[in-house]
């Protein structure tokens, strides 16, 4: 029993160590500007995938760097505003979907929900 769990968790760490390389080397899609692409970048250990309240501290991360990222302040128009929004959302849907992982998805639709 003991050597199906060592493989499972050497396994995982392989998986997620290329999904690491593949993520940081291959940027978030989006598009903020229609005439310029978007690119997002993000670095994170597969250790902040272990459990949900690690994902969950990697996702304030990744939150905190969206929203920097897709800008936005306290004097803009409600059009701008929008625009803003529907860069943060897209991204973050993006930028969760890439990371393939369960874990990091139940932890953003924890948030999500509530």
């Amino acid at each position: 029993m003991k050597t199906n769990t060592s493989t499972n968790l050497i396994a995982c760490a392989v998986i997620a160590g290329a999904f690491t390389i593949g993520f940081v080397s291959a940027p978030a899609l989006a598009q903020p500007d229609r005439d310029a692409p978007f690119e997002f970048r993000f670095n994170f250990s597969p250790n902040e995938l272990a459990s949900v309240s690690d994902a969950q501290s990697l996702l304030v991360r990744l939150e905190q760097d969206v929203r920097r990222y897709c800008g936005g302040n306290g004097k803009m128009s409600i059009d701008e505003r929008r625009f803003v929004n529907t860069c943060i959302d897209t991204t973050m849907k993006d930028s969760i979907a890439k990371f393939g992982s369960s874990t990091l998805a139940q932890a953003y639709q924890s948030r999500a929900d509530g």
